[in-house]
């Protein structure tokens, strides 16, 4: 019984956050706190960083 309510409750989850991610992203980077720790999260990943600040800088 268990896995079954798992197996109903977690894909439904999944459609609900993927239909709505950009109103959940706009309600978390809301919040200056969680943007500046998300940002310092993102810069701290070695792939993000560069990609950014490669397409920062061009020239």
């Amino acid at each position: 019984m268990r896995k079954l309510i798992s197996a109903v409750v977690l894909p439904l989850a999944a459609i609900m956050l993927y239909k709505w991610r950009y109103k959940l992203l706009n309600l978390v980077l809301g919040n200056d706190s969680i943007r500046r720790m998300s940002v310092r999260a993102a810069m701290g990943m070695p792939g993000i960083r560069s990609r950014l600040l490669s397409r920062a800088f061009r020239s």
